[in-house]
């Protein structure tokens, strides 16, 4: 059937797929999907059609449909690279790296030097556990454009997990000398040259999480052999001074709501705070919170109105450092007899320390003076294997304090 005899001229095919760009451009991802798949009817071989088709539904979050859009526009105009592009980053979303190397290799084929492209296919290097690959990928990135910062970022952090220390200092001095105020690369290198730091930077925990939120749970759990709150749920539950039901529970840094799954149970209402919006969205779905707010653990206790009775810190006092604003501002969010589940990575000596990890370590006497100092007693502490590091388990502690009151 031609258009023609469907009641369509050619200047009605022309102004619906302008209508259809402009859809696309304004984001109206909807109106422009049904759009192209109408003119797809006439034009089944326009490749511009199915390469807009797969960018609305892209848009749309439908990214199965996206992909099959992207292939027939990449079958009907082979070299077009937008289209192969767009088919890689569809793949990824659906979690075929495999699958999006593949489509990036197509690419870089076609455009060599493409460096977004290279910069997104040592991103699936990486992600599939080739760091060996991903860094040859990154450097390619950096020869051809030494400005493109976010593969410097990422070599550095690749070195620094590799434990070389020598080449991740070399990449974040060189995003320090293009970016001064970047506080994550500072951060991360004063935790390789032992740099004393106080706190994590809120824009380092912040972007970490949101970067990594997608694939958290699955590399936390199934590949580090992460079960904390389980086991700080079981160290409750020990306590003797624990009780069988809390009115109100508040999960400081609750990130996907791990920790949430195991406390639920026994607290009338649970709510979370976390900086990650993505990390949120996840918790969100575990339908076991109240309330998720997306602030800072300190400001959070600091304004909030509510007043809780048991507090939850799973692997979070690692990105914070100094404790005595997050107890202090605790207790003035707490109930008499609140008590207060944490965890801690063990450090033998001092107080607390900014490990080369970008993680913090407490000793035992410093977590027990800095909490009684604002009102919180150890009632116990039991050590722990947090998750796997390497070929080794790390060190921790599991704590349980309760709120007596502050001290005059």
């Amino acid at each position: 059937m031609t258009h023609e005899r469907a009641g369509l001229s050619g200047d009605d095919l022309n102004r619906l797929f302008a209508v259809a760009c402009d859809d696309l451009a304004a984001e109206r991802f909807a109106e422009a999907r049904d759009t192209c798949r109408l003119l797809l009817d006439f034009l089944p071989a326009a490749a511009i059609l199915h390469y807009n088709l797969g960018l609305a539904c892209f848009g749309l979050g439908a990214f199965a449909e996206a992909r099959d859009a992207f292939v027939l526009g990449a079958e009907h105009a082979p070299a077009d690279t937008s289209a192969l592009f767009y088919l890689a980053l569809s793949e990824k979303r659906l979690g075929d790296t495999a699958a999006a190397i593949v489509a990036y290799r197509r690419v870089l084929e076609l455009a060599p030097e493409q460096t977004d492209c290279l910069f997104n296919l040592a991103g699936c290097y990486r992600d599939n556990g080739d760091s060996g690959q991903a860094i040859t990928g990154y450097r390619r990135v950096l020869e051809l454009d030494y400005s493109y910062l976010t593969a410097a970022a990422a070599l550095a952090h690749l070195h620094h997990a590799r434990g070389e220390t020598d080449e991740a200092a070399l990449w974040y001095n060189h995003l320090l000398a293009r970016q001064p105020g970047d506080e994550a690369a500072r951060y991360l290198l004063d935790a390789l040259t032992g740099t004393p730091y106080e706190h994590a930077p809120e824009s380092y925990v912040r972007g970490l999480f949101d970067s990594c939120a997608a694939g958290f749970e699955q590399t936390l759990v199934t590949d580090l052999g992460y079960d904390n709150p389980a086991q700080l749920h079981a160290c409750l539950q020990r306590c003797p001074g624990h009780h069988e039901h809390y009115a109100h529970g508040l999960d400081l840094g609750c990130g996907t709501g791990l920790s949430g799954l195991p406390f639920c149970g026994a607290v009338g209402l649970l709510d979370g705070v976390d900086l990650s919006v993505n990390m949120l969205a996840l918790a969100r779905d575990k339908g076991c919170y109240a309330v998720l707010h997306t602030d800072s653990i300190a400001h959070h206790l600091q304004a909030t109105a509510e007043r809780y009775d048991l507090f939850i810190a799973t692997d979070v006092f690692i990105y914070i450092g100094d404790l005595r604003e997050t107890f202090a501002a605790a207790a003035g969010a707490a109930r008499p007899g609140a008590l207060f589940c944490c965890s801690t990575e063990t450090l033998d000596r001092g107080d607390y320390q900014l490990r080369a990890t970008g993680r913090y370590a407490y000793s035992r006497p410093y977590l027990t003076t800095t909490a009684a100092t604002a009102g919180w007693t150890v009632l116990t502490v039991e050590p722990t294997s947090l998750r796997r590091e390497g070929d080794e388990r790390i060190a921790g502690d599991l704590w349980v304090l309760r709120f007596d009151q502050v001290p005059a």
